[in-house]
């Protein structure tokens, strides 16, 4: 009989990996059950006791102490006082039972600590509100009044909400303001302008008004030029960079810095300022669309004027500003910072899909608010479409591929669709989620990373577009009398000079 070598214990790989996903298993599993088990837990949790950060800590020790002392005291007084009364009827007073003071000083103590800890956080945590203000107004030297405004609890869209925004806010600012500055964006300047936010200036006494281009480190120098020649026809305009772009994102007009605009409006106003014989101070109003950079506007004035801290809260959203907000830069010179307000409409023939469109392109919406960005990007597609620049540089940021471009919303489907594989925005199945990637581009859009704008209308199409009763000639001679006055209370002739050096210089690099 022939006796077989013995074989080998050796496992195979798959045994041993199988093995080792089961252990792993079967210890996750523990863990899970351990966590959901409550007879290993403490009843009670251990107390921390006072904190060696919190700034009342030896008070609070201090009045335990104090309290333990009394205590002790109390309990030494009944003692005697009950040794007396045994003495006085005879008994021997060894046999005096222990009460239960011992539990209660031992017990005492805890709850005495934590009710004065959470009594001395809430005065600590007010008074320190109160010096965090002090400090801020210490090391910005600025002095900042926040006015409230009263809002109804109807749940209305925000649309009706900017309506009545329309009737509370700017009416406020108007009557408040000596100066106005209407703030518009650079890349869609009529957007974002409304007649009769002009004509209601206009019929103020007193009032001047001041249109800024914001965001013009946006579009080339050409378009920023046409837009001041246009706009300069109807009221006193000043290109702005309030605020710093995006890191990746397009820039124009470099030799127009945050510093150099800021100054030259800061330098505007203040001339204003010296020419008004008012003996208070002149007040500023700022009123535009949301996200147009009111505030950073305001911020940029502060700092040039060498304040450190923000006078007002800033973002790449829409709606940060809540509230009204005076700002004192100087002794002769207050702004008051507005929320942005959705102007009525000039024409009612939009459809609420096509101003939901309108907003949304011009960055006026929170992505939150926004039901459908569709029709916001087949908006956005019909006007880069009209600049083989324009064009160029958006097929490149995305790496287009060939598409067909015969039917637009055919076309802004498939390039939603590129964008959703491109960055991810895939829901289940790996569906591509176009609401998802239409909210990504209006970001891109909003941020300056697509390059786009529009072009001012033609003298023709600007006739055609004004209403009769603005279109007299003796009005247009009006118009123009009350544009070269107001800029000789500025000095905006003095500064216009200067940028246009500063453009010719930039165009010839």
């Amino acid at each position: 009989m022939r006796i077989r070598k013995p074989t080998s214990k050796r496992g195979t790989t798959r045994m041993r990996e199988g093995i080792k996903k089961k252990a792993a298993a079967h210890n996750r599993k523990q863990k899970k059950n351990a966590k959901k088990d409550p007879t290993w837990k403490s009843k009670q949790k251990k107390d921390p006791g006072i904190p060696a950060s919190f700034p009342y800590k030896d008070k609070i020790v201090t009045e335990i102490e104090e309290r333990k002392r009394i205590q002790a005291e109390e309990k030494l007084r009944r003692k005697a006082e009950k040794r007396a009364e045994l003495e006085a009827a005879g008994e021997n007073p060894d046999d005096i039972i222990e009460e239960d003071d011992d539990e209660e000083v031992d017990a005492n103590p805890l709850a005495a600590l934590l009710e004065s800890a959470q009594q001395a956080a809430k005065e600590y945590e007010g008074e320190d509100s109160d010096d965090d203000e002090e400090i801020d107004e210490d090391e910005s030297d600025l002095e900042v009044v926040d006015y409230e405004i009263s809002e109804d609890e109807e749940e209305d869209s925000e649309l009706d909400k900017s309506r009545k925004a329309y009737d509370k806010i700017f009416k406020k600012v108007v009557e408040a303001a000596d100066v106005i500055l209407y703030v518009l964006d650079a890349r869609d300047p009529e957007g974002t302008r409304s007649k009769k936010v002009e004509q209601a200036v206009l019929q103020s006494q007193g009032k001047r008004l001041i249109l800024i281009l914001n965001k013009v480190d946006l579009i080339p120098t050409d378009v920023m030029n046409k837009w001041l020649d246009f706009l300069k026809s109807s009221f006193p305009t000043i290109p702005l960079r309030a605020a710093p772009g995006a890191s990746n994102a397009t820039s124009f007009n470099k030799a127009l810095s945050q510093t150099a605009s800021a100054n030259n409006l800061l330098t505007a106003l203040k001339s204003y300022a010296a020419k008004s014989n008012l003996k208070r101070s002149i007040i500023v109003g700022v009123i535009g669309y949301p996200n147009v950079g009111k505030s950073s506007i305001i911020n940029s004035l502060t700092s040039r004027h060498g304040g450190s801290a923000k006078a007002c809260p800033v973002g790449n959203q829409a709606g940060v500003t809540t509230s009204l907000r005076e700002v004192k830069i100087d002794g002769k010179l207050k702004v008051l910072d507005s929320p942005g307000i959705v102007f009525p409409a000039e024409s009612k023939k939009k459809s609420r899909v096509e101003q939901e469109a309108h907003l949304a392109l011009l960055s006026a919406l929170p992505p939150k608010n926004i039901t459908d960005p569709f029709p916001a990007i087949v908006m956005l597609l019909k006007r880069l479409s009209k600049s083989p620049e324009m064009t160029e540089n958006f097929k490149k940021l995305y790496e287009l591929p060939p598409m067909p471009s015969s039917d637009v919303n055919e076309f802004a489907k498939q390039f939603l669709i590129h964008v959703a594989r491109k960055k991810g925005r895939l829901g289940k199945g790996g569906v591509p989620n176009l609401n998802s990637a239409g909210l990504s581009v209006l970001n891109d859009w909003r941020d300056g990373k697509i390059i786009g704008w529009t072009l001012p209308k033609s003298s023709k199409e600007s006739a055609k577009d004004t209403p009769k009763s603005t279109s007299g000639p003796q009005e247009s001679v009006e118009q123009t009398t009350i544009v070269s006055q107001w800029s000789k209370e500025f000095d905006l002739d003095g500064l216009f000079s200067s940028l246009d050096n500063r453009n010719n210089d930039a165009m010839e690099e």
